[in-house]
């Protein structure tokens, strides 16, 4: 017995953060979601599977368009004349949308209610997949308490939209415990919400197996699916098949070797080449990150949108259509004899060594980690996307090695005026 278990689609989302700009390949970009979700069916028919779980979140929060919806039944109807049944329970996302409830899928979609756990028996495989839908957008309750017992003689999968313990870089929806879905008895987790890809549990297997697409810079690297074989024996087999349309990396140019911002420009040049050469023939979406300790500080701090419009002349450039420049950040410092400036007797030695005793502190980075407190009063949007806001120590320590950086970066260019 063989089936797939993805979960996470947001079926026709726009990729967040991408501008479009002249040589922008914006067409691969436009139809990711959609083509990353064909590469799951694909796969599917190819390696005929007896069935397809998706767990939740196939749309997105504020999706209306009908088309979708339309795309998705024409997929559907696909599967339905390879004989492969879907079993789909409704996410955080889907229960914002109205696209699932007004327009009615092929026969051989199966949705689980949300009402009260629904259990769904594929009875000459011996399989009883058991879910409950969202009913709302935020559901706060432990869902998987109220899932029925296992069924003797049959394969067991539970379907779930979960924040499992409270995995911080997403929302706190439908929360349990490791412990509580282990005990259940049941032989698959077929899990969903959290975007990458994690085997928390192999006996029994549970499964985030993240999202299909990435969606922004913070989901970085290949997405994908899971191909589930059983055995006879009850014996289980995982295989990632790898889903990404558009892969997002994070390129951080170390520029402290370069003298001026032509050499920059040159060494750009050459760490984009190399991006395309490992892209597989596939747009990858790239944040810049330009840093280090350089004499071309100056010159590239001076106008910030310049550097951004001169590393996208590059990507098309030497792109082949295949680059995508998200952001671009200049985070370079000057060269400065931090030593000299400890000794100084003046405000700018005294702001040294406040920031080196800060830094040396572990007490007062647990005062700013304090502010954790502050997430349960936040709305759960700004803890994710693209620049979700993040209160963990090591984050904390590196917003202070920023902050010191720049700081004396602008005390030393004030002295030079």
């Amino acid at each position: 017995m063989k089936f797939i278990h993805c979960a996470d689609v947001h079926l026709d989302t726009p990729l967040q953060g991408l501008a479009e700009y002249p040589g922008a390949p914006v067409q691969e970009i436009r139809n990711a979601t959609r083509r990353a979700f064909e590469k799951v069916l694909e796969a599917a028919v190819s390696e005929k599977v007896d069935f397809l779980v998706i767990a939740g979140d196939l749309y997105d929060t504020g999706l209306k368009s009908f088309e979708s919806a339309l795309y998705f039944n024409a997929q559907m109807a696909r599967l339905k004349e390879a004989g492969i049944d879907v079993y789909l329970i409704h996410g955080n996302h889907d229960a914002a949308s109205k696209l699932l409830k007004q327009l009615r899928p092929p026969s051989n979609v199966h949705v689980f209610r949300s009402a009260e756990p629904q259990t769904f028996l594929i009875r000459n495989l011996r399989v009883a997949l058991h879910g409950q839908s969202f009913a709302t957008p935020e559901i706060t309750d432990d869902l998987a308490a109220g899932y029925p017992e296992p069924l003797a003689q049959y394969f067991n999968i539970g379907v779930l939209h979960t924040n499992l313990s409270g995995i911080s870089e997403h929302a706190n929806y439908a929360p349990c415990s490791l412990d509580s879905l282990r005990n259940k008895g049941y032989q698959y987790w077929a899990l969903g919400h959290v975007h990458n890809r994690q085997v928390l549990c192999e006996n029994p297997y549970i499964v985030f197996p993240g999202n299909i697409q990435g969606r922004h810079g913070k989901e970085q690297g290949e997405k994908s699916c899971e191909l589930v074989t059983v055995s006879e024996s009850g014996a289980i087999s995982l295989k990632t098949i790898a889903t990404s349309v558009v892969p997002w990396t994070e390129l951080d140019l170390d520029v402290s070797a370069c003298g001026d911002a032509e050499e920059v420009y040159d060494k750009l040049r050459s760490e984009l080449e190399e991006t395309v050469a490992c892209a597989r023939d596939r747009v990858t979406a790239v944040r810049l990150r330009i840093s280090g300790l350089t004499d071309a500080h100056v010159e590239l701090n001076r106008d910030p949108e310049q550097v951004r419009h001169q590393a996208i002349s590059l990507a098309n450039e030497y792109g082949s259509g295949l680059l995508w420049i998200e952001r671009v950040q200049v985070a370079t410092l000057p060269r400065l004899d931090r030593r000299a400036l400890l000794t100084r007797d003046d405000p700018v030695g005294e702001v040294v060594r406040m920031l080196d005793a800060m830094r040396a502190d572990p007490a007062l980075l647990a005062q700013l980690a304090a502010v954790e407190e502050l997430r349960k009063k936040l709305p759960n949007e700004l803890f994710e996307g693209t620049q979700p806001i993040s209160f963990d120590s090591t984050t904390l320590a590196a917003a202070l090695d920023e902050a010191d950086g720049l700081l004396l970066a602008r005390l030393s260019e004030l002295e030079a005026v």
